[in-house]
């Protein structure tokens, strides 16, 4: 974060200050000891869901499967963190994705092994553009940006698009979701070049599936992409 931005936080906070969304006490919209109370997912696989060296999938839960690692926070279930994310997703609320963005990145160098950062290129799960202007933004974009900014990685929010309207892919069944998802994202061929041989970090929110993150995967991985790996706030 920038000397202006913490500068223009300080000041709002100072007008009108963050209240922890659990105890109520200010300047954090989460703050450390509540943090501390909130139970975390421990690395696993996110196919079978037993314990999995930094989050990594199991070789027998490769199969059809197009992602390398999903790399999640917390549980989605916890009504705190349910309410941040949905003022953040919702009610225009960005300055709570401030309070994640520390934990994420931590979470990213503690389960990847960086070699070299410009191996790697930062995303956004992506947004169907009509939604995105009825809403006004796309909070994952907005989380990403910050997570490229803090840790030195680039980022290109351009590379993959959503390109048709899709229904939630969780009150599907499963030839549902399949037929749900295509022909709703393409690769953009002018950025092509970024991301042959590189490693992929989408950033989101919350996932409740996976056949929306697999599809996405397999079209980078169709285009040479070297690794997918999703790292998001929480997770059913």
């Amino acid at each position: 974060m920038s000397i202006l931005s913490k500068i223009i936080n300080l000041i709002k906070d100072t007008i009108s200050p963050k209240k922890c969304y659990s105890c109520k006490k200010e300047w954090h919209f989460l703050c450390q000891q509540c943090q501390k109370t909130i139970w975390e997912y421990f690395p696993y696989c996110y196919i079978c869901k037993s314990k999995s060296q930094k989050y990594m999938l199991h070789w027998q839960c490769q199969t059809n499967v197009n992602f390398d690692k999903i790399i999640v926070k917390y549980h989605y279930k916890n009504n705190t963190i349910k309410r941040l994310i949905k003022d953040s997703k919702y009610y225009n609320r960005h300055e709570i994705l401030y309070e994640f963005w520390q934990s994420l990145s931590n979470l990213l160098f503690e389960n990847e092994h960086f070699e070299n950062e410009k191996d790697y290129i930062i995303i956004a799960s992506p947004m169907y553009l009509f939604r995105k202007l009825i809403r006004g933004y796309n909070h994952s974009e907005i989380l990403a940006k910050i997570i490229s900014k803090e840790t030195q990685i680039l980022h290109n929010f351009d590379i993959i698009k959503k390109v048709r309207h899709t229904k939630q892919q969780s009150k599907l069944n499963k030839k549902e979701r399949e037929n749900n998802l295509k022909w709703a994202f393409s690769i953009n061929k002018k950025f092509l070049n970024q991301i042959i041989w590189k490693n992929i970090i989408v950033v989101d929110d919350v996932i409740s599936t996976w056949t929306t993150i697999n599809e996405i995967a397999k079209i980078l991985k169709n285009n040479k992409a070297k690794k997918v790996i999703w790292l998001v706030i929480a997770s059913d």
